[in-house]
C-alpha cells in the first residue's frame, strides 16, 4: 500500500481509531493485523515469506537465550552460534534467492566462455517482495543482538511479529534497532497536543518532499536517462543533478511520513536524513543520509570486521567491503557494484584528506570560500555517483558520466581503447567514440528553468540545515509554524503531478 494513495488515507483512519481504542494486547494484536493487511496488499503470498522469516527468527531468538542460561533440550539442545548460523543463513539465503539469482546468472555468463550463446544460463522469473532487504536487515539485527547478550530474546511472537513488521516504516525503513522498538511498546509515549502537532508536521512535510519536490523532477529525469544519446551536456548535467535531490526528497519524504505516523501511534524512530545535502564532506554527508542503514553497516559489519582498527591497510579494505555490501545492497546489478565502490573512494581520500596540513589549514583560513567550494565539490562527486544509481546498466551510466565532460559514447570508447591495448582495437575508433560522429553537436537544453529551480531546492535544503523543525515546534513561534503547515498544504494541493511514482526505495 502506498503512503499516497486514498486507499492508504481510509487504512489510516480506520487503524489510528481502533488502534486508539484497544489496549494493552489487543491493541497489539490489532497493529499486527494491520499491519500485515498493509503488507499484504502489494501482493498476498508477500505474507508468507515475512511470518516464516519471523517466525525463525523469533524461535532463534529463543534458542539462544535458552542455551545461554544453560537449559540443554528443548530449543537449548543446540548452541548459541548455532542458532545464529542459522537465522543468517535463512535471513541472507531468502534474500540472496529473491534479489540476486540473476545477477549471480548474469556474472556467471559473464565469466561462461558461450556466456553470449544459447547454452547461457538462462534467467528466472523472480518477482522481488517490496522491502524485502528493510526487515531482512532489521529481522538479522534482533537475532545478533540477543547472541551478543544486549538485549533480552523477546517471549511474545506477537510482539516481534509486530517489530518486523509494523506499517509505517515496513517497506522503506527506517531500519529500526529492537530495543528502541520493544522499549517504546512497553512503554508507550504520551500522545498529546504537542505529539500530534509534531506528528502532522513531519507527514505534510513528508508529503510535501515527496509529492512537489521529487516527482515533479521525475519527467525531466526520465526522459533524459531514456533517450541521453539525444541530449547534450548540459540536459544531462541537469538531469543527473535532478536526480540526486530527487531521490533524496523522495526517500526523505518516506522516512518523515513514516517517522510522523509512528508518533501518533506513540513511537519515536529515530531521524533518518539530517539534511545531508548541506553536508561539507563525504564523511558529514553519510552521517546525515540514510543513517538507519549506515549505522547498521557500522555496527554489524565494519566494527566486526575490525573497524578502524588496525593496519591502515586493513581499515582501507574494511571500508572497501562494507561499502561493496552496500552498493549490492541497494541493487543485483554492477552499477550499484560501481555506485558502491564509488562511496568507499571518496571515503577513502577524505581519510587521507583530513589528515593533512592542508586541510587544517583551510579549515581554520578558508573561511566563506572553502565552505562554499567544499560543499560544491562534494555534490559533484555525489552526482557522479548517483548517475550509477539512476541508470538502468553500466553502458548507459558510463555514456552518461562522459557526456558530463562533452564525450559521446564513453562506454564503447572504453571498450575500444583496452581492445587497442590488446592489439585488437584501433585507436582512431576509440577516439571517435569520445568525440562522437561527424556532424554531431551537443542539443541546447530545453530546460534551462530547471538550472535556477535546482539552486532553489540547494537554498532550502540550507535554510531548513540551520532552522530545522525543532525551531517551529517551540511556543513562542507557533505562528511561524501555522504558516508553515498552511504552505506546505497549499503547495501539496496545487502542485502535486497528476501521475506520482511510486517511493523510489519500494525497489529495495
Amino acid at each position: 500500500m502506498n503512503f499516497t494513495s486514498f486507499h492508504f488515507l481510509g487504512f489510516f483512519v480506520v487503524t489510528i481509531i481502533i488502534g486508539h481504542w484497544l489496549r494493552n494486547r489487543k491493541q497489539r494484536i490489532f497493529f499486527l493485523i494491520a499491519s500485515y493487511y498493509f503488507y499484504g496488499v502489494f501482493e498476498p503470498y508477500y505474507l508468507i515469506l515475512i511470518f516464516f522469516s519471523t517466525l525463525w527468527d523469533y524461535i532463534a531468538g529463543l534458542g539462544i537465550e535458552a542455551r545461554r542460561a544453560g537449559v540443554t533440550s528443548g530449543l537449548g539442545r543446540f548452541h548459541e552460534r548455532t542458532w545464529l548460523t542459522a537465522s543468517m543463513v535463512l535471513n541472507l539465503g531468502l534474500l540472496g534467492y529473491f534479489k540476486y539469482t540473476n545477477f549471480g546468472l548474469t556474472i556467471l555468463n559473464d565469466i561462461h566462455p558461450l556466456g553470449d550463446t544459447i547454452f547461457a544460463w538462462p534467467f528466472l522469473n523472480i518477482l522481488l517482495p517490496v522491502g524485502i532487504s528493510f526487515y531482512t536487515f532489521q529481522s538479522m539485527s534482533y537475532t545478533i543482538d540477543v547472541y551478543r547478550g544486549l538485549i533480552p530474546a523477546r517471549k511474545s511472537l506477537v510482539d516481534f511479529a509486530l517489530y518486523v513488521s509494523f506499517f509505517p516504516q515496513l517497506v522503506a525503513g527506517p531500519i529500526v534497532r529492537a530495543d528502541t522498538f520493544f522499549q517504546q511498546l512497553d512503554d508507550r509515549l504520551p500522545i498529546g497536543p504537542d505529539d500530534i502537532v509534531i506528528g502532522i508536521t513531519r507527514i505534510l512535510v513528508g508529503f510535501f518532499r515527496k509529492l512537489v519536490l521529487s516527482d515533479n523532477l521525475a519527467p525531466l529525469i526520465t526522459e533524459v536517462f531514456l533517450r541521453h544519446n539525444e541530449y547534450g551536456p548540459l540536459d544531462v548535467w541537469i538531469a543527473s543533478i535532478g536526480f540526486c535531490w530527487q531521490i533524496y526528497l523522495d526517500f526523505a519524504g518516506y522516512t518523515d511520513i513514516a517517522r510522523g505516523l509512528a508518533r501518533l501511534f506513540g513511537f519515536e524512530f529515530n531521524i533518518n536524513f539530517l539534511y545531508p545535502m548541506a553536508a561539507r564532506n563525504i564523511t558529514d554527508h553519510w552521517q546525515r543520509w540514510h543513517i538507519s542503514f549506515t549505522t547498521w553497516l557500522r555496527d554489524y559489519i565494519y566494527i566486526p570486521l575490525g573497524g578502524s582498527r588496525g593496519h591502515p591497510v586493513r581499515v582501507h579494505l574494511n571500508i572497501v567491503l562494507v561499502w561493496l555490501f552496500g552498493g549490492v545492497w541497494h541493487g543485483p546489478a554492477y552499477h550499484f557494484v560501481a555506485w558502491g565502490l564509488w562511496q568507499a573512494v571518496m571515503q577513502l581520500v577524505h581519510r587521507r584528506y583530513a589528515r593533512t596540513r592542508l586541510r587544517a589549514f583551510l579549515n581554520e583560513k578558508g573561511g566563506l570560500p572553502y565552505n562554499i567550494f567544499s560543499r560544491i565539490f562534494l555534490f559533484f562527486n555525489l552526482n557522479f555517483g548517483f548517475i550509477w544509481f539512476r541508470a538502468p546498466d553500466m553502458q548507459v551510466a558510463t555514456n552518461m558520466q562522459g557526456r558530463l565532460f562533452g564525450g559521446y559514447q564513453a562506454y564503447d570508447a572504453i571498450l575500444e581503447t583496452f581492445r587497442w591495448m590488446r592489439g585488437q582495437g584501433s585507436l582512431e575508433t576509440a577516439l571517435l567514440h569520445w568525440q562522437g560522429p561527424a556532424g554531431w553537436s551537443p542539443r541546447p537544453s530545453e530546460y534551462g528553468v530547471f538550472a535556477l529551480v535546482l539552486a532553489l531546492y540547494f537554498v532550502y535544503e540550507l535554510v531548513f540545515n540551520h532552522l530545522q523543525l525543532e525551531y517551529f515546534w517551540k511556543p513562542e513561534n507557533r505562528s511561524k509554524l501555522i504558516i508553515l503547515l498552511t504552505l506546505l498544504l497549499f503547495f501539496i494541493l496545487v502542485f502535486t503531478p497528476a501521475q506520482s511514482p511510486n517511493f523510489a526505495y519500494f525497489q529495495f
